[in-house]
């Protein structure tokens, strides 16, 4: 036995001196060629071999390689990969060049697979965390993204703390179902709805008098703004049905994949910034003071006055006479406008994260805060967050991660926008006049308005509308490797996630304003709780094999499944009592509304890649869904998909070693969205009968046979690079053509019943061109210069319709404008009065037709200067050409006479602009909101090693100073206190419609950043 264990323990001395023989250790340092700083996070990796290493938090890596190794390859997302013979050297350093273009980044082009950029053949944007706030700090990831994604139509529809923002890819893509685009956050198919709370319901501003529960004049916020932009690594964009067809029924609107921070094996970073600034009002309207003249023409006497008539309309201009001459004696001439929204807020945002690990253990943990205030006393936006993402790799098969995240938001909002009681801060500033004395006695009681609803200084002071809301995303995945092969592998990819939100909101005007005392139950109060909880799992074995020596193919097949469980009530109560608490269990009139409902998705994916030396890369995929939405609940509806992109410069056609790519692509896709909840049912009335209650049919009918709407897309395109990725052009034309668009339809009133709920009525097609040309005019030892210049636009056309034209929009009537889908137009061209049977016998009503909602083309213009290795300075600039907008802001100034320009005859026809405007056609309204706007702006300075190292020693490895801003400047021709805004929030159509919103704001931070 001895003897035995003698010679085994020899033989494996020997086996393990020979394996060490047969291996050798290379070290060396990664650099970032434009600063000569370590670049952590670099993956070194023996070519042709999964022998490798990360560098770490000072870009060193060290690694044992085989004997037989000729050479490594060194790559990081945002730089160009770079190989290096070994020879018999054991000390290899690399600089790493920028790569503008990133080629050799990875995009994802399955559920469980992804591609190198280079072989890719789809238009995807990425953005990295560089450029989405690198320069400055957005308040929420969708801002973040504004300006910065060809092909994307996107508007901050409201100026209030937390946004409010619509994003549109490629073209309307439904009439009535989700119009913003599925997020996915670390594989988790993310919340993003906007619902209202009731702000603009008849109990309050009464904006909505139809609807007593929820509007979309509620001013919501996207809960997408919960998420913290600062924990985001990368963003991937697939705009298209070509590119998104693998997510299937959920995809029409386009997919925005979100990817957070990660740890890096190496030494363990501390990073820590401080970011300080305020906003003001990017514009306010001004005003006219009041003269006697202007009094009576406020105030003109009715036609055929008699002379009591006459004698009364005299009275009351004598009365406000009185009152001007008296305020303008006392020096009491008041700017109400720069009052409310004059104020200047102040912003904060604090984060620290820590990251590192082991080549086993990486780990990233951070935690936010972030305060900003509004410009409006008592409004702002707060949130907090913490985050912790764990990889760990367990033993040679298996990884795993998890994706732990907390968010705490706040919005205080006030009350802007539409109102047809004197609420809306927006609705009554227009109306008052200079001399009107609104402020508080010295008992801090407001005085009533006389010109308006309400005292708007008390509506600030004394109203509530706030929304707080707590929200955990939570992911894993696990990846098996089942066989590991050179020439072959196969691996088990799972993962799965929720989120969960609950919000709580609070809405309340004491029964003692102004606007309530005359109401039959005056003092309003509405407790509003929506809960949210989404969760996926997903299942996919992955296949990567190889073909002789030229063709690589990886192969997948799995299975998702999706639910979403919705949960939204209020309960308000009316005439409400004196003093606090401000409940509904205070109030003698209490109505009460709960909507739940769940809905269950699965899909079945098969796709299979083929990979030809780098030069054909060919993608064929199907995805087979079924959704609780459609009438056949238990019906798959098939999603193709199809790619091919020819790497030219590969096949050694170009001789000169400047082209660094010359591709060409073309994908075709289709994606889904499923029929909006209930519409494949008829509804019962809640009613009371013979005083009993109970339940009726409604004359709403459902369809049952009801289907996700489709959309098809086919692009095409070309990428080119030269000069070492100096010069780069990014080509791509689509058409995406929407079919089986559903809206409910009325029907005639001899069948009895009202309408349909959920009915196809025709198809629509989007085609565009987007271009992306970036250049790097210098790049030297103390200067570098990256530009990167987008374009593009998008057409939409009503290619088939099966009913009668209809409206298609939201707005307020044909003298203000609307839309309306019909055969070979676009749904979001507006038409308005002036009515002429002759002049327009083709047009709805005869109306005259207008200009399109959706702008002529979009442009940007970034520009990046790094100087002396320390200083970086940058700018983007966008240019929104000719989109048009319903505008009726100037009109509520031009009946309070307090437009700037109210007295002057701008045509000189006796008769003044203020009065002129007012009852004019539809043309006063619709307005061109395009513009050209410094949407952002930076300078930072990174203190140099020398200094640095003198004041903290090794402590403190950077230190990063600077300022920046948002909306710096803006040139436009639109009248209103923003070009992008929208009284209805994110519509389908993306046509606006302008209602005294809340003012947008100029942003200015001044920042400070340490890593340690």
């Amino acid at each position: 036995m001895k003897r035995t264990l003698f010679w085994f323990v020899v033989l494996t001395l020997t086996l393990l001196r020979q394996a060490a023989a047969q291996d050798r250790s290379i070290a060396g340092r990664v650099t970032d060629r434009s600063t000569g700083q370590g670049l952590p996070g670099v993956t070194v990796l023996v070519k042709g071999t999964t022998v490798g290493a990360s560098t770490n938090s000072e870009g060193t890596y060290s690694l044992s390689a085989p004997t037989s190794a000729t050479t490594l390859t060194f790559s990081s997302i945002g730089f160009i990969t770079v190989e290096r013979a070994i020879g018999n050297a054991t000390v290899v350093d690399v600089a790493l060049a920028a790569d503008n273009r990133q080629l050799d980044e990875v995009v994802v082009t399955g559920l469980a697979t992804s591609i190198k950029r280079s072989n890719l053949a789809n238009a995807v944007t990425t953005i990295s965390a560089k450029e989405l706030v690198g320069s400055t700090r957005p308040v929420t990831v969708d801002a973040a993204l504004n300006g910065k994604v060809v092909g994307a139509n996107i508007a901050q529809t409201s100026g209030a703390p937390g946004g409010g923002v619509a994003i549109q890819l490629r073209g309307i893509s439904s009439l009535t179902g989700g119009t913003q685009p599925l997020y996915i956050i670390d594989g988790v198919y993310a919340v993003n709805a906007e619902v209202g709370n009731g702000a603009a319901a008849t109990a309050f501003s009464n904006g909505a008098s139809t609807t007593p529960g929820r509007s979309t004049q509620d001013n919501p916020v996207n809960r997408i703004s919960d998420i913290n932009p600062n924990d985001i690594e990368s963003i991937e964009v697939l705009k298209g049905s070509s590119a998104a067809a693998i997510y299937g029924t959920r995809a029409n609107a386009g997919v925005i994949i979100i990817k957070t921070k990660r740890g890096v094996a190496g030494q363990t970073r501390v990073s820590l910034s401080q970011d300080l600034g305020f906003a003001k009002a990017w514009r306010l309207l001004g005003k006219e003071d009041f003269t006697p003249e202007k009094i009576d023409l406020l105030r003109p006497y009715p036609a055929n006055a008699d002379a009591a008539q006459i004698a009364t309309v005299d009275a009351a201009r004598n009365t406000q006479k009185q009152l001007l001459a008296a305020a303008q004696a006392n020096g009491q001439i008041y700017n109400y406008e720069k009052e409310v929204f004059g104020n200047t807020a102040f912003l904060r945002n604090t984060s620290v994260s820590v990251s590192g690990g082991t080549d086993k253990t990486k780990f990233y943990v951070s935690g936010t805060t972030t305060n900003e205030e509004g410009i409006v006393d008592r409004t702002g936006f707060s949130r907090n967050s913490i985050r912790a993402n764990l990889d760990q790799k367990i033993g040679k098969r298996i990884d795993i991660g998890v994706t732990s995240s907390y968010f705490n938001t706040e919005n205080r909002r006030g009350f802007t926008g539409n109102d047809n009681r004197g609420v809306s801060l927006t609705y009554t500033l227009p109306y008052l006049p200079s001399y009107a004395q609104l402020h508080p006695n010295a008992a801090g009681i407001y005085p009533d308005n006389p010109y308006g609803g309400d005292n708007p200084l008390a509506i600030v002071a004394r109203s509530v509308n706030e929304e707080k809301t707590n929200r955990a995303v939570q992911a894993g995945n696990a990846t098996l490797r089942i066989i590991d092969k050179e020439g072959s592998s196969l691996r088990l990819a799972t993962q799965g996630g929720i989120d969960f939100s609950s919000s709580n909101a609070l809405l309340a005007l004491p029964a003692d304003l102004q606007s309530q005392r005359s109401l039959a139950n005056p003092g309003a109060v509405r407790v509003v709780k929506n809960q949210f909880f989404n969760s996926n799992l997903q299942a996919f074995l992955v296949y990567d094999w190889r073909l002789g020596e030229n063709v690589n193919l990886t192969s997948q097949i799995g299975s998702v499944r999706l639910s979403l469980d919705r949960n939204l009530s209020y309960s308000q109560g009316q005439n409400l009592g004196p003093g606090t608490p401000l409940t509904p269990n205070r109030s003698s009139l209490v109505t009460q509304e709960v909507e739940l409902s769940s809905e269950q998705d699965v899909g079945h994916v098969a796709q299979q890649e083929v990979n030809f030396r780098d030069q054909i890369i060919a993608t064929a995929g199907i995805r087979f869904d079924k959704s609780s939405r459609n009438g056949d609940p238990n019906k798959y509806y098939a999603f193709p998909k199809a790619s091919l992109a020819v790497n030219v410069a590969k096949f050694g056609f170009f001789e000169l070693p400047s082209v660094s790519l010359v591709k060409l692509r073309a994908a075709y896709g289709e994606t889904g969205a499923p029929a909006f909840f209930n519409g494949t049912f008829s509804p019962l009335i809640n009613t009371s009968t013979g005083g009993r209650v109970g339940f009726l049919p409604s004359t709403l009918v459902g369809n049952s046979t009801i289907g996700p709407e489709r959309a098809t897309e086919f692009e095409t395109g070309v990428d080119l690079a030269f000069l070492d990725t100096r010069l780069t052009l990014e080509a791509t034309y689509y058409n995406k053509v929407v079919k089986d668009l559903v809206n409910s339809f009325i029907l005639a009133p001899s069948t009895g019943v009202s309408s349909i709920r959920a009915f196809p009525v025709g198809d629509l097609r989007n085609r565009g061109i987007e271009l992306s040309l970036g250049v790097t005019p210098v790049r030297s030892e103390n200067f570098q210069w990256v530009s990167t210049t987008q374009y593009w636009f998008n057409r939409s056309e009503v290619t088939r319709i099966v009913v009668p034209a209809f409206n298609t929009g939201l707005g307020f009537g044909n003298g203000y404008g609307r839309n309306v889908f019909k055969l070979g137009e676009s749904p979001s061209r507006w038409y308005g009065t002036p009515v002429s049977a002759t002049d327009n016998p083709n047009n709805p009503s005869f109306l005259t037709r207008y200009q399109d909602a959706q702008p002529k083309f979009q442009m940007t213009f970034l520009n990046n200067f790094t100087v002396f290795k320390n200083i970086e300075v940058s700018f983007l600039l966008h240019w929104r050409k000719d989109s048009y907008t319903s505008n009726l802001s100037r009109s509520l100034q031009d009946e309070g006479g307090t437009t700037k320009d109210w007295s002057a005859d701008g045509d000189g026809d006796g008769v003044v602009n203020g009065q002129q405007r007012l009852g004019s056609s539809a043309r006063e309204y619709i307005q061109n909101s395009g513009y050209v706007r410094l949407r952002e702006a930076s300078i930072y300075y990174s203190v140099p090693a020398s200094i640095r190292t003198s004041l903290f020693k090794d402590y403190v490895r950077n230190i990063r100073i600077g300022v920046s801003g948002n909306n710096l400047l803006t040139w436009t021709d639109y009248v209103g206190y923003d070009p992008e805004v929208s009284n209805f929030g994110a519509t389908s159509n993306f046509a606006q419609v302008d209602v005294s919103s809340f003012p947008n704001t100029r942003r200015i931070f001044f920042h400070l950043n340490f890593d340690f």
